[in-house]
């Protein structure tokens, strides 16, 4: 590889004038619409994205986290979900169109913070990199990250504009601003902390390098409480709300409670999570290693770096290994990137190699996804009795999606599919998941969602032992509906009714066999 050839690409760059921006910004939407508009509609997709809904959409009917539905999330990602349900509908559409404009955000964000080293086309080749790789990996829905992630872009956009020592007109606004973005971020989720602390460390260093320690401190300690000013003000409004005790321990005990993160089944999807990251893995030590040859290591570089570093920390630190860990390294794995995608021979072939088979698989399975989703949940849908408003829904290893949907009323407050079912959550909730499953079947609830074939390995035998009792005691079957998961891998969605209660109408085809893809 010839240095000099490396060096012309990688040198700093004008920026581009602004209608160019307008242009390119254009383009990124009309790329993150592509990729992700198969997925619109499709209710069963993801776990997690399906709770982030309910939670927001029971906010709205004077829910409060953490005390009547449980999780642990930061307040700032239902805050989120709770405002997109002010666009109307049930929230799904709405709430992945706003995630299709975050991604194209996200997306312009890092193209601007590339553009300062390489030339446009590369710059915004890595913005289209950054689409091309979230829903492979998990994230062509509304995970989490595909929120925070613009929080984080943007405010490393910030601290690269400004000098050494902070002493241009607007430098410390700039930085400042960029570290109440890391602790917004925060309170979308904890782990990305530790990107904030790369940012901000890059920041703090390079003061010390050129100021005097004391103002040097004095800047760094700012940065430090701008950091977690959105988390100390979350936990004040539950201090004066009397509920300080779930706060903290949502957000801080239950996190230590929670076992398995290195346990056979978790290590075991490590394997799938490293092939489906791959690209975004390759591009991002790949790149900071082009980047280093061509230029050595300069200030922005070793930010580049440090970042890299916490989004894998982030990525791996806490084990279970699902694929979607890996989306915050998407962001900054984009931006290194470019570094390849700007090569003057090889470039645009890395591009394709990269970013082409996660595009091509997007756009051919997608629609055919959602539209098997789409006639399992309707199926479903249909075979949940209409009373479930006022008698109430339980779902046990279901998605809770359909709680949702039906507009049930809840008889618990663990809502989350692995609360009841999975062995990691035992003794991570505020109560011990057996007494929390037995409080609830003691509600009597008038219909019970279930899975037959499920693929959940690490589970709760003792849950799953009360909840077959309960069920033999007052229910039975009304409806089974199967939902593909992945390639041949299906599951049998069950629909049970209590014995006291009448049976609905019958619902025209609610115990075939729809087909979901996820």
């Amino acid at each position: 590889m010839r240095t000099d050839r490396i060096v012309a690409d990688t040198t700093p760059r004008p920026v581009a004038a602004p209608i160019r921006w307008r242009a390119i910004a254009a383009g990124l939407l009309l790329v993150a619409v592509v990729l992700r508009a198969g997925l619109y509609g499709d209710a069963l997709v993801g776990d997690d994205e399906q709770f982030y809904l309910l939670m927001g959409d029971r906010m709205w009917r004077g829910a409060l986290p953490y005390v009547d539905i449980f999780d642990r999330k930061p307040i700032g990602l239902f805050a989120l979900f709770a405002a997109m349900r002010l666009l109307g509908g049930e929230g799904l559409l709405a709430s992945q169109l706003v995630a299709t404009l975050f991604v194209a955000s996200t997306a312009l964000a890092i193209a601007a913070v590339a553009a300062r080293r390489v030339a446009i086309v590369p710059a915004m080749l890595a913005g289209v990199f950054y689409c091309a790789m979230l829903e492979p990996m998990g994230g062509g829905s509304t995970q989490a990250p595909v929120f925070y992630n613009l929080f984080t872009a943007v405010a490393a956009w910030l601290a690269l504009r400004t000098a050494p020592a902070l002493d241009r007109p607007g430098d410390m606004r700039r930085a400042a601003a960029a570290m109440l973005l890391c602790g917004l971020a925060i309170q979308i989720k904890t782990n990305v902390a530790l990107e904030g602390v790369a940012i901000g460390g890059w920041l703090a260093v390079r003061l010390a390098l050129r100021r005097p320690w004391r103002e040097a401190a004095a800047r760094a300690t700012l940065f430090v409480g701008l950091g977690i000013a959105p988390t100390v003000v979350a936990g004040a409004g539950f201090a004066l709300a009397g509920h300080l005790d779930a706060w903290w321990f949502a957000n801080l005990v239950s996190q230590m409670r929670k076992t398995g993160g290195f346990d056979a089944d978790s290590l075991g999807r490590l394997g799938e999570m490293l092939r489906q990251g791959s690209p975004v893995l390759f591009a991002c030590v790949g790149g900071l290693a082009a980047m280093r040859l061509a230029a050595r290591a300069d200030e922005r570089w070793w930010l580049l770096a440090a970042w890299s570093a916490a989004a894998l920390v982030e990525a791996f630190s806490i084990g279970n290994f699902w694929t979607h860990y890996l989306l915050p390294v998407a962001s900054i794995a984009a931006i290194c990137g470019a570094a390849l995608f700007a090569q003057p021979r090889w470039g645009r072939w890395a591009f394709v190699a990269l970013a082409g088979p996660a595009m091509a698989m997007t756009v051919a399975t997608s629609w055919m996804d959602t539209a098997r989703a789409r006639r399992a949940t309707a199926l479903t849908l249909a075979a949940i009795p209409p009373d479930v408003a006022t008698t109430c829904l339980l779902t046990y290893d279901a998605p809770v999606t359909f709680l949702q949907l039906s507009h049930a009323c809840l008889v618990t407050p663990y809502i989350f599919v692995d609360e009841f079912r999975s062995q990691a959550e035992a003794h991570a909730l505020p109560v011990d998941a057996t007494i929390a499953l037995r409080a609830a079947l003691a509600h009597r609830p008038g219909t019970v969602l279930t899975v037959d074939r499920s693929h959940w390995t690490n589970r709760n035998r003792a849950n799953d032992a009360i909840l077959r009792a309960g069920l033999a005691r007052g229910y039975h079957r009304i409806a089974a509906v199967d939902r593909r998961l992945w390639a041949n891998d299906t599951e049998t969605l069950v629909v049970w009714r209590r014995n006291d209660l009448p049976l609905p109408r019958p619902a025209t085809g609610a115990t075939a066999h729809g087909m979901a893809g996820r």
